[in-house]
């Protein structure tokens, strides 16, 4: 056994990466039958990961992944689809084996609790039964084709899978015979057994990849002639496409493959810090340079400033992956449930490619998993109920990401039932959340909002889906914690979409810089609607409480302190040393205006997380230095709110 430690960081995340891609495939083939790619790669992929499982001397993982493998392959013979208790069972495997994978990360022994003896012998049902020297084809003799190669023009990849009839007596010469007989036709790009190993091949089904300008029928009549074939079957292989660039010569490629290298994700952190100084340090020397007057030293401080805009961008870019490395995990997650709930979901992913911050990304999946768990449970409809509301049986439920700006929205909509506000405003009165009257005018914004309540849910039962008093109170925590904000807009009968506003990265962020009191804050600048002069506008006091009349609405005042907290100054004197106010969007889209003394204008800042004591005290969402040296505290604009005196209007 191999030092573990050594090799297990890249073993978790190769296993992570399997573990998803069988997930996916799994599902592919359900839905598409007959997707031989599919099976093909769910059974390399298989074979992958036991390797290294074995590798690592995980022996419990070998021995589920070897079970697998044999119902992988019946997958890859059979061209009518899996049964449905192969899916269920191959599910369950797959539970099992990130359980495993997981504890493994976290310091346990996940191999010795992974107790797979009643999962192999569901799996040894599925699959039938194989003689050492067949056992010996399967693994020794197979030589898979490279589904990237080039084509010449006119060329396609036939796959030929024949079966030996039962009174073949020599199944190494038969093999040998077909192999031969279809390189009369093409290129013999694969085969199991593997063609250069024939003779040790004991085995009923002989598998062929032939890159050839003939069709199916003439490689199925050259086969049927070798004799002694029971069945022989022909389809065209789908092929990985290559870049437009690459001549019909030219060796094709994977997209990216052999051009990524796997960063400790520390490092880019590191890097990522690193930059945020040089572009600091920049903007001294660009300070200091304005001031000298030195021959040259300008035009060289804007080639450094160049250059180093281009770095940031470019480790800012590094840090960002694609979504689809959490929305992959959907497609199984979502068939599981749909089938517990007895209902008929159809899953559509949507700009899977939309990349995000890498922090982002990592902290998604959690409340991407309660909107889609209650959008299948509370959302979306039984078969009967939507055939009796004018539906279709089958629901959509649909994952969604666009770029919008320096910012990335996330969507989960589904087309079912939508939020009933006569049952919130219900379940709102009983909880002793509203009034009565309060109730009666709740509107669908209202029962939206009021649906982030913390433990509020309308499930009348509590289960192990619904109804446990945690959901979209933690959503939205989760979620503000990335500098973003959820919102629910939903219609009765048509449907409810959860929308995720993210930023593009945690790196760096567009904001205002003001002081107040001589100390320097930041506002996100897609927070600012606006700012005022404070003395062109007369501050109102209504019962105790300072409003800034803008625009037709009156405007909550908030004074902060030199600590950042909030100030509950005298409504006479909270415009005191504080010459402008900015007009920012709030908690839930709610505008107030936060005075300050003096607006130092817009930057573009590397920001950097606080100690959370320091966060939560000051009300800062991050820290950023500045070229001065001074650190400004980046404002939490959902944690702002006027902290109304009893008896002020809400």
């Amino acid at each position: 056994m191999i030092d573990q430690q050594e090799y297990l960081r890249a073993f978790l995340a190769d296993a992570r990466e399997h573990l998803q891609q069988l997930g996916l495939a799994i599902v592919r083939i359900e839905a598409a039958p007959d997707d031989q790619l599919a099976a093909d790669n769910v059974f390399r992929v298989a074979h992958s990961l036991k390797g290294m499982s074995a590798t690592m001397g995980f022996a419990s993982i070998v021995e589920l992944t070897h079970a697998m493998e044999d119902v992988f392959e019946l997958l890859r013979q059979r061209w009518g689809g899996p049964p449905t208790d192969a899916i269920d069972v191959l599910s369950a495997c797959l539970d099992a084996l990130e359980t495993a994978v997981e504890q493994i990360a976290e310091g346990t022994d996940g191999d010795a609790q992974l107790d797979s003896t009643p999962l192999v012998e569901r799996l040894r049902g599925l699959a039938r039964e194989r003689t050492p020297s067949q056992e010996l084809a399967r693994e020794g003799d197979a030589a898979l084709p490279d589904l990237t190669r080039a084509l010449a023009p006119g060329e396609s990849l036939l796959h030929v899978v024949a079966e030996l009839a039962d009174e073949c007596q020599m199944p190494a010469v038969r093999a040998f015979m077909l192999f031969e007989a279809l390189r009369v036709h093409g290129d013999l790009v694969g085969g199991v057994p593997a063609p250069d190993m024939v003779d040790r091949f004991a085995g009923r089904c002989v598998e062929a990849w032939v890159a050839t300008g003939s069709d199916a029928s003439t490689l199925e009549e050259s086969a049927r002639a070798v004799g002694e074939l029971a069945d022989v079957r022909v389809r065209e292989e789908t092929l990985v496409a290559r870049p437009e660039s690459a001549g019909p010569g030219e060796a094709a490629r994977a997209v990216r493959a052999g051009a990524t290298v796997r960063v400790d994700a520390e490092r880019l952190d590191e890097l990522l810090h690193l930059t945020g100084e040089l572009v600091q340090h920049r903007t001294t020397v660009e300070a200091l340079a304005a001031e000298a007057a030195v021959p040259g030293l300008l035009q060289a401080v804007q080639r450094l400033a160049r250059t180093s805009q281009a770095l940031q961008e470019t480790v800012t870019r590094v840090r960002m992956v694609p979504v689809e490395s959490v929305f992959l995990r959907f497609p199984r997650v979502v068939r599981d449930l749909a089938a517990r709930l007895g209902k008929q979901v159809e899953l559509r992913l949507e700009g899977a490619d939309t990349e995000l911050d890498r922090t982002v990304v990592d902290a998604l999946g959690d409340p991407l998993v309660h909107l889609v768990r209650n959008a299948l449970d509370h959302g979306l409809e039984t078969p009967a109920e939507r055939s009796a509301a004018g539906k279709p049986p089958t629901g959509v439920l649909e994952l969604s990401a666009r770029h919008a700006g320096g910012h990335v929205v996330v969507s989960v909509r589904d087309d079912g039932r939508g939020i009933d506000p006569v049952l919130v405003a219900h379940t709102a009165v009983a909880r002793g959340l509203l009034d009565v009257e309060a109730a009666e005018a709740l509107d669908a914004v209202g029962a939206a909002e009021l649906l982030f309540a913390p433990g509020f849910s309308t499930a009348p039962t509590t289960t192990d889906v619904s109804g446990r008093g945690v959901g979209m109170d933690a959503v939205r925590a989760s979620v503000r914690a990335l500098g973003g904000e959820v919102a629910l807009v939903s219609e009765p009968g048509r449907g409810t979409t959860a929308q995720l506003r993210l930023p593009l990265t945690l790196a760096s962020i567009a904001a205002l810089l003001v002081e107040v009191d001589e100390l320097p804050y930041a506002i996100p600048l897609d927070r600012v609607v606006r700012t005022v002069r404070l003395d062109a506008v007369e501050v109102r006091t209504v019962r105790g409480a300072p409003l800034l009349p803008l625009g037709g609405e009156l405007l909550p005042v908030i004074a902060l302190s030199p600590s950042g907290q909030r100030e509950r100054r005298p409504a006479g004197d909270v415009t005191r040393d504080r010459h402008y106010a900015v007009v920012v969007n709030a908690v839930a889209g709610r505008r107030v205006a936060l005075t300050v003394s003096s607006l130092e204008g817009q930057r573009e800042l590397v920001t950097r997380r606080l100690p959370r004591c320091v966060s939560e005290r000051a009300g800062a969402a991050a820290g950023a230095v500045l070229p001065d040296g001074q650190v400004a505290l980046v404002l939490d604009c959902d944690q702002l709110s006027p902290g109304q005196p009893e008896g002020a209007p809400a």
